[in-house]
């Protein structure tokens, strides 16, 4: 399950398919080597399902969205408990609007499973973060903590 506005939705979608066809997503090309040793060499049905207009965990909040995630969650664990002889439902990759539809993923998701450099971290220069750069704002630990602080308070008034 991802949100289609949450930061990691991207990586959810690649594992996704990762996990259904590991030998066509074997990872970065600095891993290649790797993969043939690699406990995680069979296949397994997957579910994906990607809500629009959702953020990460947005299954926390009170929407729609979540009722119908915690409803799809809760069948498939019943479907797998309670028929533990019969087969996983064959893999799916769905994108459910806010209207609580099904439809197949957008091209726009579809995009992720060509990527090049899974898993490199791009390079990033100290000097990137000086203070003498032209940027206007800056993420100091201070304003970090201070944000942090803020997003807990929001949440238990909230």
């Amino acid at each position: 399950v991802a949100g289609d506005e949450e930061r990691i939705r991207d990586e959810v979608i690649y594992l996704a398919h990762r996990s259904a066809e590991p030998t066509k997503y074997k990872g970065p090309s600095y891993n290649a080597g790797k993969f043939e040793k690699s406990p995680f060499q069979t296949p397994t049905n997957t579910t994906l399902e990607v809500y629009e207009e959702m953020p990460h965990v947005f299954q926390m909040m009170e929407h729609p969205s979540t009722i119908k995630s915690y409803e799809r969650t809760s069948e498939f664990i019943n479907r797998v408990i309670n028929s533990p002889n019969e087969p996983l439902p064959p893999s799916s990759y769905n994108y459910i609007n806010v209207k609580g539809e099904f439809n197949p993923l957008k091209e726009r998701h579809k995009k992720v499973l060509n990527w090049e450099e899974i898993g490199i971290v791009p390079s990033v220069t100290r000097n990137e973060f000086d203070s003498t750069s032209h940027t206007s704002h800056r993420l100091t630990p201070k304003l970090l903590v201070s944000i942090g602080i803020i997003s807990v308070l929001a949440y238990i008034i909230y």
